[in-house]
């Protein structure tokens, strides 16, 4: 297991929520994973992935076929 650094950018919403009045392009955080890491992670083009959400922590973890 090793760290990869990343940086939380600013990024915005391409759509507009119904239940919300239209406030413009809001900004939001966004993440953005790219690289052969992932590969050798196992994270190969098209698979199926699962973003566990907690309190300051994310688990990426491929879905079960």
């Amino acid at each position: 297991m090793y760290k990869r650094a990343l940086k939380v950018r600013q990024a915005h919403r391409d759509y507009t929520l119904k239940n919300q009045e239209h406030k413009g392009n809001a900004s939001i955080p966004a993440l953005i994973l790219k690289g052969t890491w992932l590969e050798k992670a196992g994270f190969t083009i098209d698979l199926p992935v699962f973003v566990i959400v907690r309190d300051k922590l994310l688990v990426i973890e491929p879905q079960d076929d």
